[in-house]
């Protein structure tokens, strides 16, 4: 019976990804017998992902070496084969695998390295978007300065880590020995803003409290819910932060929203 094209595509994919024979016997041996062909196709296939997620993750490559990421790329690749044509979204699942995979149990803070290098690529890629004028939420009287709801930039991620990641993937792609000698692994959790501002990829440490505060305003809670939850944020400069670095697109009054979101 012949196959669907549907059931030859699947099969394609088991083949190059879970190295399925099955599909051997439905293409055509023509000098070339038809396991080599596949493996050919899952040769390059493989080099193509790799090289994908090197590009994505060059500090977490440089710490475990090229070897060792490309072992640990096939076991990923396996595991999260790439469900769409576009490379920039693969490997958003890399972090976790990390936390899970074995083999690189021995650096305890690779997985926090690979969820910054992430956010980073999110921030380099995202769709571009107007930030807010500041003009017209200057102009919103004082009764509804607590009614204000923000949008955040899409490039904007917000990232709670247990390890410097930030300082170690510097150290590490600046090559520097001393600056990675001198982190200090224990020196408590992180939290980070990241995101393309004006002048480009940046990411900033926050405090815990002004992470918390800012994720609630990412989250379409309104600026007096966030004041009221943390009050002891400066709200007001850490409000003026995010607007001149370009962290929100929009901003809106809460009696303007769907009712699910006011």
């Amino acid at each position: 019976m012949q196959p669907k094209l549907r059931d030859v595509q699947r099969a394609f994919g088991d083949a190059i990804y879970a190295d399925d024979t099955r599909l051997a016997e439905h293409v055509i041996d023509d000098g070339i017998a038809a396991a080599d062909r596949l493996r050919i196709y899952r040769n390059t296939a493989f080099s193509v992902l790799t090289d994908a997620l090197r590009l994505v993750y060059p500090a977490v490559s440089r710490l475990v070496g090229m070897e060792f990421f490309d072992g640990a790329a096939v076991f990923f690749i396996r595991r999260y084969p790439p469900r769409e044509a576009y490379l920039g979204n693969y490997g958003s699942e890399f972090a976790k695998f990390l936390t899970g995979f074995k083999p690189a149990s021995s650096v305890p803070y690779l997985a926090d390295v690979a969820r910054f290098e992430w956010a980073l690529n999110i921030a380099a890629n995202a769709l571009d978007a107007v930030a807010i004028d500041p003009s017209p939420l200057a102009a919103i009287g004082p009764a509804s300065h607590s009614a204000v709801c923000f949008v955040p930039h899409p490039s904007l991620s917000l990232l709670n880590l247990q390890f410097p990641a930030d300082v170690i993937a510097d150290a590490v792609m600046a090559r520097d020995d001393r600056a990675m000698a001198a982190i200090d692994l224990d020196s408590g959790p992180v939290w980070l803003s990241v995101h393309r501002g004006f002048d480009g990829v940046e990411a900033k440490r926050l405090s815990e409290t002004e992470w918390h505060f800012t994720e609630l305003l990412c989250a379409d809670r309104t600026l007096g819910e966030a004041i009221s939850a943390y009050p002891h944020v400066d709200a007001a400069k850490l409000l003026a932060d995010h607007l001149l670095r370009g962290r929100f697109s929009r901003f809106s009054l809460a009696h303007d929203l769907p009712e699910e979101l006011s």
